[in-house]
């Protein structure tokens, strides 16, 4: 059985690319870019999750939680679900029959979160940078924020130096790959999990979307839980706070322990846990169910 998807056999990364990338940037239209403003801001700041939602809408009202949205975000969004899309299609193609299929599944994820890492990785820059810039946020509407948003990969070029948009690249694709991985692994043993109990039920059947929502949920809840470390340092080194020093992980780390200790560490290390949670484990569904139904439902129609 196709263990990620009612289709049998290899699956086209073009149309995977097409399919992953709108059903991404229309859940981060909805509710994602929202969650992903509240991390990020979490994790560059000390506010909590309910002054940080007001300082959004303080000047804007409620457009302002699309903030860095346009055009960085939106692009991003896109792009971020269409090479993971892409890139987990031609992983699980190119490991077909090379690996068991828990294997296989788990794999693919990891070369879709290092494609996505590499081609994202400027963009999530830029998103930061424009998240996290006190001055954007006492700017215009969204079109002034927007307009303004389109000059930073300019800024960040001619204050830095191209090679600045690449900034936190290594750490954050190997984040990506990290996150990916841990989240097909963790929804597979679900799944796995679901299969089992079923079948102890006298159920055999592949699982239905329900459950392999279930298992996508919380294998990305668990995943976050594992990766979360990583993911604040990527927002601390693309943060407008760090434009243009010379950031490492261990000094980060020794800046931490000295400010707090062992207990100033972790608590630096779990920022934004909540909101990335749940972006996390919504993402996970997407990618991992949604996607994957809409592509079944793509080739059903196809072969009519």
């Amino acid at each position: 059985m196709h263990s990620h998807g009612g289709v049998p056999g290899n699956e086209s990364p073009a149309a995977k690319f097409l399919i992953s990338g709108t059903v991404a940037w229309t859940f981060e239209l909805m509710i994602g870019h929202y969650l992903e403003f509240l991390k990020i801001s979490k994790q560059t700041s000390e506010l909590s999750y309910l002054q940080l939602t007001k300082n959004m809408v303080k000047h804007k009202g409620l457009i302002g939680v699309l903030d860095g949205y346009f055009p960085w975000g939106s692009i991003q969004c896109f792009v971020k679900g269409a090479s993971f899309g892409f890139g987990q299609a031609l992983g699980y193609n190119l490991l077909q029959g090379r690996l068991p299929k828990f294997q296989q599944e788990v794999a693919s994820g990891g070369i879709g979160g290092l494609v996505q890492g590499v081609v994202m990785s400027p963009l999530l820059l830029l998103k930061t940078r424009v998240m996290t810039m006190p001055e954007m946020r006492n700017s215009g509407g969204v079109v002034a924020t927007t307009i303004a948003s389109t000059k930073m990969g300019a800024l960040v070029v001619r204050n830095e130096g191209p090679l600045a948009l690449m900034k936190g690249s290594v750490l954050f694709s190997t984040k990506r790959m990290a996150d990916w991985t841990t989240r097909f692994f963790f929804a597979e043993v679900v799944a796995d999990s679901i299969r089992k109990h079923n079948a102890n039920k006298g159920i055999h059947r592949p699982l239905d979307f329900y459950e392999s929502s279930g298992a996508s949920l919380l294998g990305g809840a668990l995943s976050a839980t594992a990766t979360i470390p990583l993911d604040v340092l990527v927002a601390t080194f693309q943060s407008a706070g760090k434009a243009g020093q010379k950031v490492s992980v261990i000094e980060v780390w020794k800046e931490k322990m000295r400010d707090g200790g062992i207990k100033g560490v972790i608590q630096y290390s779990c920022k934004g846990y909540v909101a990335r949670v749940a972006h996390v484990a919504a993402t996970t569904l997407l990618m991992k169910s949604v996607a994957t139904a809409v592509y079944d439902i793509y080739s059903k129609v196809k072969k009519e």
